[in-house]
């Protein structure tokens, strides 16, 4: 077997040129991109809860803002500082974004002072004093003497120093963490403990001590700058702050797909990026070596499969999880095989060496979601030690962009090699462990196993071999790498995961995007045709059909993406409202039908005049009112009252014409009627966007307080479902607040030509106050039913709130049925435990309750 020398890897000693040094620096800057990104994506998330706070909170809400902002321009400031090697451009850069990063220090001191519940002015008056300070950094930049051109050279960039402009602003932020912040976080620490979560007070330090960091390179001392890492303090803060909502916003990457299309997204942007650095970054002389082909056709063939099958996988039904983590696994070994194709390319080693470490980036965290793929194609739980896999995936992630990945490489007849390094054996490491844990597993369970997991088990064991077999040739044994045949395993995992599940039913717009995909590709390829003489003479016609196809397979596969992934689940919401147009057109073509036969036939009107009755009161009070021609008020002691409210009613409807408004109306209202006569409750009024309705009457029950309850989450489910619907399709929607309270009530029926039914007490009024006094989405109820209902349901004391001309009412927020009343995860319906309980209590029979139990 031939030997070949290992060449290793060392920076030119050259001048380079811009583009030469930014590929030499990615490395050093990629931390920071990752940070400005986290602080984009904080401040959005900040501002949204800015915009539903009131008062103090308002202004904390938006402080934290503009925190997030900042934090995140620093590592953009730390990014560009690494990346750009002209000292001019640098220090208009720095200029420029540190307007952004300007507000860091005096919004710091802010959330300080509220944190620690405002007991100590002087953070107030310091945060005042750094917003001086930054107008004067302002003022300074704005006359043109912000940064110098003078600038400190380091490995990991270059650091211009600030004029006295700049130099107060960074003065007084270390100095004021040091005699103020700290001094008053140890102070009032168990005030911030008793009111937020511990990681707030280790984020905010680590964030002030990460930027103190900064200082020894900007004083000139050789010390990589700690503000590369922020977004690790940023996210420790944002969770201390929001940890509720943070919980909201894993259901809404993981449970809602949002991380499943944000990864998508970073795909298509990949994919852009391919088609135009093909098209404008590689030259002919890219083809000098002989080795792009035929070396190079496997990897672009596996590249093409890989991710071609994730899209296909994702679009056949993508809120299955099994159809995620498919997609995913397949999309990170397409990034594997992506970094293999520019090294049969006769490129600068620089240029192949950082794609390769963008790509393992990536591909670190194949063996967590192969393992995970697998266990749930089986139905099994991953055990515990399953987080082993995912931290030394994060490790490898983070020695990526390091030197550590690969020291050098080998140049074999088919291809360079990377020459592995710690990071690419703990890699190999990481992907054995893997494998043996899916080995394990199948042994151990094979005889349970079916057909179409065995095929996703065995695609993975031959994808994990065909990658460990790839450790050879990047340490000097001269085997190709086989790893470039991956779109056999991802042939096989893809038809396993379609054969696991079936696809989802074709719409009219999903037609309709298939159209479009093939419309698309068919376009692609008569451009490709047309452009393939254009450079025939320059390419050659070998080389010409390469470029072409590393130019038009990307487009294609993102023209196949935008289709299947990202409007698919629009064009599931417009069938489904296409469904419930002519479902609404059914039902109002049916009443017009009915109010026909009604003129029709006189003869009938004696039974619609008393169906009629029956629809205005209810039946017992209806019955009396027949025989006696009057009905006797009546006293009820336990009655549960339930009001409902649109809230920005008035705001919606002024953008609507009255047909519309009142269809809308009638269509919701419609439906909550449904809801209570299920849930056994009465329907009294509606006035205006309100809605009225009690149990409890005119039949006695026991139950009325749980009836309330679950009939309040089935209408809050509706809006929300509703709502959904709505954003989807771009329209106006009204969101809901709910109050109930339970007491005694005087009932009867006023009027004389057109009856009522109605109640009267000073229930009737602390209902109306529940539901005014509550939240928009949430169900607010007294203490009065949660004595009732509490057994039952998880709920949130809110304390002690005014209600209008009644004083201070206990308050509580319904949430849910307690897990153990409840048959499906979001806590709506019960189940036969809770029914049994139900019947009993209905039947007379007292529950006796130990530590909330029956």
């Amino acid at each position: 077997m031939d030997s070949y020398p290992l060449i290793y890897f060392a920076e030119s000693d050259r001048a380079l040129t811009s583009w030469e040094y930014f590929w030499y620096k990615i490395p050093y800057g990629a931390p920071g991109i990752l940070t400005f990104l986290v602080g984009v994506f904080l401040s959005y998330f900040a501002f949204q809860k800015y915009r539903k706070a009131k008062d103090d909170e308002k202004i904390f809400q938006l402080n934290l803002t503009i925190s997030f902002i900042s934090f995140g321009f620093v590592g953009l400031v730390l990014t560009l500082r690494a990346w750009i090697q002209d000292v001019h451009t640098l220090v208009f850069w720095n200029d420029i974004l540190y307007f952004f990063v300007a507000p860091l220090a005096p919004t710091a001191f802010y959330l300080t002072y509220y944190m620690i519940g405002k007991k100590s002015k002087l953070l107030l008056y310091y945060s005042y004093i750094c917003w001086i300070a930054s107008f004067v950094l302002y003022f300074g930049i704005i006359i043109g003497k912000g940064f110098e051109p003078t600038v400190f050279e380091f490995p990991f960039g270059k650091y211009p120093r600030g004029s006295s402009f700049i130099r107060p602003w960074g003065i007084l932020a270390p100095l004021g963490y040091f005699l103020f912040i700290l001094p008053s976080f140890i102070k009032h620490y168990s005030h911030i403990r008793s009111n937020y979560h511990p990681t707030l007070f280790h984020g905010v330090n680590l964030l002030f001590l990460l930027t103190t960091l900064n200082a020894p390179s900007i004083l000139g001392f050789k010390v990589y700058p700690g503000g590369f890492f922020l977004f690790i303090p940023m996210l420790l803060v944002a969770y201390g702050i929001f940890r509720s909502d943070f919980f909201d916003v894993n259901e809404l990457l993981f449970q809602k797909n949002g991380m499943f299309y944000f990864i998508f997204g970073l795909l298509s942007f990949v994919l852009i990026f391919i088609s135009f650095g093909v098209s404008f970054g590689l030259s002919p002389n890219a083809y000098e070596s002989a080795k792009w082909y035929p070396w190079g056709v496997p990897p672009v063939i596996s590249v093409f499969t890989s991710v071609f099958l994730a899209i296909i996988v994702a679009g056949a039904n993508p809120s299955a999880r099994i159809n995620q983590l498919c997609a995913f696994a397949l999309i990170l070994t397409g990034f594997y095989v992506m970094q293999s194709v520019p090294l049969k390319l006769n490129l600068s080693y620089v240029v192949q060496l950082r794609l390769s470490q963008l790509a393992f980036v990536a591909f670190a965290f194949a063996p967590s979601i192969m393992v995970r793929l697998v266990f749930e194609a089986i139905g099994r739980k991953p055990p515990t030690w399953i987080n082993a896999i995912d931290f030394f995936s994060m490790v490898t992630a983070l020695l990526a962009p390091s030197p550590y990945l690969f020291v050098g490489y080998y140049d074999y007849p088919w291809s360079r090699v990377h020459h592995g390094g710690p990071g690419e054996i703990l890699v190999g490491f990481n992907g054995s462990l893997g494998l043996g844990l899916v080995l394990f597993t199948f042994f151990k369970q094979k005889d349970y196993i079916n057909f179409a997991s065995k095929w996703i088990i065995g695609s993975f064991i031959l994808s994990a071999i065909l990658l460990l077999v790839a450790l050879f040739p990047s340490h000097g044994i001269a085997i190709y790498p086989i790893s470039d045949f991956q779109f056999i395993p991802a042939i096989c995992l893809g038809y396993a995961v379609l054969r696991h599940g079936a696809l989802s039913l074709e719409g009219r717009t999903i037609q309709l995007s298939q159209r479009l995909a093939n419309l698309g590709l068919l376009t692609m390829i008569i451009a490709a045709v047309l452009y393939f003489p254009l450079i025939r003479d320059q390419y050659g016609i070998g080389e010409s059909a390469f470029h072409l196809t590393m130019l038009v397979l990307p487009l294609v596969l993102f023209n196949y993406l935008i289709v299947y992934i990202m409007s698919r689940p629009l064009a599931e919401e417009l069938d489904i409202s296409y469904f419930l147009l002519d479902l609404e057109k059914q039902k109002a073509d049916e009443e017009r039908e009915k109010a026909l036969v009604a003129q029709d036939k006189a003869e009938e009107a004696k039974e619609e005049s008393e169906k009629l009755l029956l629809n205005i009161l209810p039946m017992k009070v209806a019955q009396e009112l027949k025989e006696k021609g009057t009905v006797t008020p009546s006293r009820y002691d336990l009655v549960t009252v339930l009001f409902t409210d649109f809230k920005g009613f008035t705001k919606v409807a002024e953008g609507m014409d009255e047909q519309s408004l009142i269809q809308e109306l009638d269509a919701c209202f419609t439906q909550f009627d449904e809801i209570i006569l299920r849930n056994n409750m009465e329907k009294l009024k509606t006035i205006g966007d309100s809605y009225m309705c009690a149990g409890g009457l005119p039949m006695v029950s026991r139950t009325n307080p749980i009836d309330a309850c679950l009939a309040a989450l089935e209408i809050q489910s509706f809006m929300n479902q509703l709502k959904e619907i709505k954003i989807s399709l771009g329209l106006p929607f009204w969101e809901l607040r709910l109050g109930i309270h339970t007491g005694p009530v005087v009932a009867g029926v006023v009027g004389r030509f057109k009856f009522a039914y109605d109640i009267w007490g000073d229930t009737v009024n602390t209902a109306s106050r529940m539901e005014s006094s509550g939240e928009t989405g949430k169900i607010n109820i007294s203490k009065e039913t949660y004595e009732h209902v509490k057994y039952f349901f998880e709920t949130e004391y809110r304390g002690k709130v005014h209600g209008k001309n009644k004083g201070e009412l206990d308050m509580y927020f319904l949430h849910r049925l307690k897990a153990r009343y409840s048959q499906d995860a979001d806590g709506k319906a019960p189940n036969h435990v809770f029914r049994s309980i139900y019947q009993k209590i209905s039947e007379g029979a007292n529950v006796r309750w130990k530590n909330g139990k029956d």
